[in-house]
């Protein structure tokens, strides 16, 4: 973070998009759009009574300093404006998609690695959309001296999902994932914050209908409408759940979620929710699964070409089977696992997740 930032930078937003157009696709960036600070949160109070309510599951530093999650001038009052970056990391899910992750039967010979969610099989997201999301900034310093950014891939903290939306890269679902209608929720998200001061943005708080750089467009959709309403009455996330942590009137109950469990938690997965593993040992896909769509991005596939090739599943892993991962050590955990998601759950959290689905088999 700098310290002693330049003065505001004033430029127009139809001049950022052109410049955009022409840094994201050179650092594989799919959407881009932009905020001017302060920004309005429409669903802050949502995410208030969501944490009053207990729903972040344990994850407490969801709950440290809320007014700066609500606010990012509180910390940082220098900054104008906020930067918002989406990568994709698949081309959406394919109908009968086998994994367990997915929701499918696991199959007792199936590759532990398809037991891990999507976004988890390669590189970790942290390193590799933070390198290109400062690609493209230091492109934009070079064009606009004087400009002073900050970036974070969700280690800051920023609502990235509530701010995307507002920027108009994509829905908010019943899910809560971020959801572009060509490109579906497979999408990881960074901020960067600037000096910017943007004009011909929509007024505070008002969600946009389209981002300001994209690799393929939007469906359009009326402006302004409720932010859950392209969901339809499609309720094919809550009821495929097998834990039951997405609520029917929108939000995550994270003290429900399979991702939480196999990721977050350490210690023993309580046993109500244990036989709803389905032998997942790491995160679950299966609300962005039976997305519909999802469905139809996997059709879409070459209209914007694969994914960086950091996030697909690492070589190294097909030397390791169920068995290792459950007598890992800590060394051998830290060898294979540094600079990867995996890494979040610890070697004992790998351990007991590999147990588990040893005896699933």
């Amino acid at each position: 973070m700098k310290s002693h930032p330049g003065e505001p930078i004033v430029t127009v937003a139809k001049e950022l998009a052109g410049r955009f157009a022409d840094l994201c696709p050179q650092h594989r960036i799919d959407l881009a759009g932009a905020l001017n600070l302060p920004c309005a949160l429409p669903l802050g109070g949502r995410f208030e009574t969501w944490v009053a309510a207990g729903c972040h599951g344990g994850l407490e530093y969801m709950a440290r300093a809320p007014e700066e999650r609500l606010d990012p001038m509180r910390r940082n009052p220098w900054a104008r404006s906020l930067l918002v970056f989406a990568q994709r990391y698949t081309n959406g899910w394919s109908a009968g998609d086998p994994d367990p992750t997915a929701g499918g039967l696991a199959d007792p010979d199936i590759s532990w690695i398809n037991r891990v969610s999507r976004y988890a099989r390669g590189r970790d997201y942290h390193d590799v959309l933070l390198k290109d999301i400062r690609g493209v900034m230091a492109g934009l310093e070079a064009q606009l001296p004087g400009l002073v950014s900050y970036a974070s891939t969700d280690t800051g903290p920023f609502l990235e999902r509530e701010y995307a939306w507002l920027a108009g890269l994509g829905f908010l679902g019943k899910n809560t994932c971020l959801i572009h209608e060509r490109m579906g929720s497979g999408l990881f998200l960074g901020v960067a914050l600037t000096n910017l001061e943007i004009k011909g943005l929509p007024s505070s708080g008002e969600a946009t209908a389209e981002p300001l750089y994209a690799t393929v467009p939007r469906r359009i959709r009326p402006s302004g409408e409720s932010y859950l309403s392209a969901c339809g009455s499609c309720v094919r996330c809550i009821e495929a759940c097998p834990t039951g942590a997405i609520l029917p009137e929108g939000g995550l109950d994270a003290g429900r979620c399979l991702s939480n469990f196999t990721i977050e938690q350490q210690g023993r997965v309580p046993e109500e929710f244990s036989s709803a593993r389905g032998g997942i040992i790491f995160g679950c896909d299966i609300c962005q699964a039976v997305c519909p769509w999802n469905a139809r991005a996997s059709g879409r596939s070459s209209d914007f070409g694969p994914p960086p090739f950091e996030y697909a599943a690492l070589p190294e892993h097909d030397q390791v089977d169920l068995s290792y991962l459950a007598a890992i050590t800590d060394g051998e955990f830290r060898r294979r696992f540094r600079r990867t998601p995996i890494w979040r759950c610890h070697p004992e959290g790998l351990r007991r997740n590999a147990v588990s689905a040893e005896k699933e088999k």
